[in-house]
């Protein structure tokens, strides 16, 4: 008998086998596959967001140990505005760049998702910041408004509060002394708070107030330290539908007395009397500076019979979906008003900012890229004027002959440096901070009167919603519509 043959395979082995070859194949197809898309997606997205060309610029602020970072796109096809303040201590900031570098991040790869079904599409991306200041604690308020395409806007406000000697970030449990009744009590009172908001009352989603006041600290945490109140900021369509714009709650702290931590307590009895605004501190500063031509905009006017007048104005566009929009309101009404542009902006929309001159209004100089001009050198500062006369004048063919300066901040230094007449307001409609188109015309009413200049912006999309009722009501009062030229004559 014959012994079998090594080299022999059952018919059994050779199907596993076979089965088997065919398995590895596939597994090692797919890997390949996986990782080739994974490599393939991670050079995209650091293409998209590494290589977009920009400018920054670091300048120091009007607050104490805070600088101010603006960086500027140069890309037409995804561009964008970003400021934000940094200190000396590193972890504030790594916190604050974090953040931004998250929002830039997600808006770059949202157009690059985006670009893939179009071809051409409008997009802007916004983020601009308020310093809060209150016995030497610091609260920066952060504002982003971004849109791609046909997509709705978004709109978010986030805060973060430093004490700028120790570095130490403040929480809304520090406030409140880490006392749960106390935080029950803000909880009950907050809600209360909105329910009487005439502006926000018919937007209001009962079962989402519910949830986002309940009595959790982290409900909390979005809040700024203001000179005579605390301020707590709720999310864009959470808690109110998107026609309220961001919920805001303010409660002056004599209300909260006894709830807060003893240090603020304290500072509530040292409190004197209220600062003037920042408005009127800089007009206070206009009236004691000789020779210069300079409007004054917080003394009575000279009264007109049968008429009264208000300028409107319109700081940090052109835009392209908000301008417009606001343009077209201002026709119906056959209004004229005054817009302020930055000239970065004007660089990125020369049609709009051309279509705002053809529409018969008044351009004015609003700077470059919007820096606190009293902290800047010289040079920094002739060139944020005279570049954004330069390319208005280029894109226009008229040359502005005013100036307003970003957040109303100048000194004698800074109108040394330009010929342009200074204006600034003394309506201040907010409409910055609570995005809410009703509230706009609630300020409108409340501070109006003859010879008023009011303050608003044409980069937010709740301004051009709110702004027919404003037309409407100053129209029904008889005002007559002027530009800033017109209401000094």
């Amino acid at each position: 008998m014959k012994k079998p043959k090594f080299t022999e395979r059952f018919p059994l082995l050779d199907i596993m086998l076979t089965c088997m070859t065919i398995v590895l194949v596939l597994c090692f197809g797919y890997f390949l596959f996986v990782f080739l898309n994974s490599s393939t997606s991670a050079t995209s997205s650091l293409s998209v967001t590494d290589t977009i060309p920009s400018t920054i610029d670091e300048i120091e602020s009007s607050f104490s140990g805070i600088k101010i970072v603006t960086e500027i796109s140069n890309d037409l096809n995804a561009p964008f505005a970003i400021q934000y303040p940094q200190s000396k201590h590193i972890q504030f900031n790594d916190e604050v760049k974090k953040y931004i570098k998250t929002l830039k991040y997600n808006y770059l790869t949202d157009i690059a998702a985006y670009k893939q079904n179009h071809q051409t599409f409008p997009s802007e991306l916004n983020i601009s910041f308020e310093t809060f200041e209150h016995n030497g604690i610091y609260s920066f308020v952060i504002v982003k408004n971004e849109y791609i395409g046909d997509n709705e806007g978004e709109i978010s406000i986030h805060t973060f509060r430093l004490n700028p000697d120790t570095g130490d970030r403040i929480t809304i449990e520090h406030v409140f002394d880490y006392h749960l009744q106390h935080l029950l009590e803000i909880s009950q009172l907050t809600e209360e708070r909105l329910y009487q908001d005439e502006a926000l009352i018919n937007h209001l989603l009962p079962e989402q107030v519910a949830i986002h006041t309940q009595p959790i600290w982290e409900n909390f945490q979005n809040f700024a330290l203001a000179e005579n109140e605390i301020i707590f900021y709720f999310e864009y369509n959470k808690l109110a539908n998107s026609e309220a714009g961001i919920p805001i709650v303010a409660i002056p702290y004599q209300t909260i007395n006894p709830l807060l931590t003893e240090f603020l307590q304290a500072l509530i009895v040292e409190e004197k009397t209220e600062k003037p605004n920042t408005a009127q501190s800089a007009i206070n500063q206009q009236e004691a500076t000789k020779n210069k031509e300079i409007r004054n905009n917080n003394v009575e006017h000279e009264e007109i019979p049968k008429q009264k007048r208000v300028a409107l104005t319109f700081d940090d566009g052109p835009d392209p979906k908000v301008t417009t929009r606001i343009l077209e309101t201002l026709e119906r009404y056959d209004a004229k008003a005054t817009f302020f542009m930055l000239g970065s902006r004007v660089e990125y929309y020369p049609e709009i900012a051309k279509s705002v001159h053809e529409a018969g209004h008044e351009l004015g100089n609003h700077s470059w890229t919007h820096p606190d001009l009293t902290k800047a050198n010289n040079d920094k500062i002739a060139s944020e004027i005279d570049r954004t006369t330069t390319i208005i004048e280029e894109v226009t063919g008229q040359k502005p002959e005013i100036f307003r300066p970003p957040y109303g901040a100048f000194n004698d230094n800074v109108l040394n440096l330009t010929d342009l007449s200074m204006i600034l307001w003394d309506v201040d409609t907010l409409d910055w901070k609570h995005r809410n188109a009703s509230q706009l015309l609630s300020y409108v009413k409340q501070n109006t009167r003859d010879g008023s200049i009011i303050l608003m912006h044409d980069i937010h999309t709740s301004t051009a919603d709110g702004l027919d009722a404003v037309l409407a009501y100053l129209a029904e009062n008889d005002f007559q519509f002027v530009t800033i030229s017109e209401l000094s004559e």
